[in-house]
């Protein structure tokens, strides 16, 4: 028998439980999430109908977002920026110009993170399984000023929807 005394091996294992981690979320996700025909919102059908489940998408002008994101996410996040008419995804909190923000990691939550969502900016948060995002995720669930949250597994969007009661989705990608 082999035993591992080693700082290597121990991130080997490290790793290791990470992937698993994050494949078990992967299919949790998908069996637990919805296409568009288990969606009740018009609002978020809408969205799922006619730009996540659409290939062929036609945007509405340009939108503008930030470099950081991955190429694989980039086109769905300004396909659904298109679609509900914003022109520009800030990474920045001092951005004035931005009409909705791209967060890597969920800030502690706060009041200003709050005050930006109830005045109508939208916020799309990178990997919400994410070990350092997942429990701030789920605390931005519950809070009264998060009205429509849709979770895509590589990255959620929170919304505030007044005219909406509180509903969270979960939804496939195709």
């Amino acid at each position: 028998m082999k035993y591992c005394f080693s700082f290597d091996c121990y991130t080997d294992y490290y790793l290791n439980f990470v992937l698993m981690r994050h494949l078990y979320d992967y299919i949790y996700h998908y069996l637990i999430s919805n296409s568009r025909h288990g969606t009740h919102s018009p609002f978020v059908y809408a969205l799922a109908d006619q730009v996540i489940y659409q290939k062929d998408y036609e945007r509405k002008g340009e939108v503008a977002v930030p470099a950081s994101i991955p190429a694989h996410q980039k086109e769905l996040i300004k396909n659904i920026l298109s679609f509900w008419g914003i022109a520009k995804l800030g990474d920045d909190w001092n951005d004035v110009e931005a009409e909705a923000y791209w967060l890597e990691k969920l800030p502690a939550l706060d009041d200003a993170l709050l005050q930006v969502l109830t005045s109508g900016k939208p916020l799309f948060v990178k990997n919400p399984y994410s070990r350092q995002n997942r429990a701030l995720w789920r605390q931005m669930l519950q809070k009264k000023e998060v009205t429509v949250s849709i979770n895509l597994f590589h990255f959620g969007i929170l919304l505030y929807r007044p005219v909406q009661h509180k509903e969270d989705f979960l939804l496939r990608q195709v």
